[in-house]
């Protein structure tokens, strides 16, 4: 049956990469672990460059997750709006899903908080 899977359609690159994103937001011994060979077995057809520049934007939007929870508590006095954060979120990363933006802006506060939150004056100019 194996041979059957190269008639199969292919996901689209906004699959590829919300798939992407979760692997990204594991937790435990995953945590920011690199996610070519997890991502591989759920695509096996994926060439190592695919996988490669897949890692390279899940990691970023994951990153600018993180970046962007702690500049709206900053901004905020401490209050991260789940509004603002989504849109922040898919204007600069249109493919991410309804499922991977709220996983993202639950983890991203709470590695917010787990350091202790923002600076007091974090958000003064």
């Amino acid at each position: 049956m194996n041979w059957l899977a190269r008639f199969r359609k292919r996901p689209a690159r906004e699959t590829l990469l919300n798939d992407g994103l979760a692997l990204a937001m594991d937790w435990g011994d995953r945590w920011l672990a690199p996610i070519q060979e997890r991502l591989r077995v759920q695509h096996p057809w994926l060439t190592p460059d695919a996988l490669d520049e897949l890692d390279a934007v899940c990691q970023a939007a994951m990153r600018f997750g993180h970046e962007t929870a702690y500049r709206l508590a900053a901004e905020n006095a401490k209050q991260v709006d789940a509004g603002a954060f989504t849109a922040s979120l898919r204007a600069r990363f249109g493919w991410v899903d309804d499922a991977n933006a709220e996983r993202l802006l639950r983890q991203s506060v709470y590695y917010l908080w787990k350091a202790g939150g923002p600076p007091r004056d974090a958000g003064a100019s």
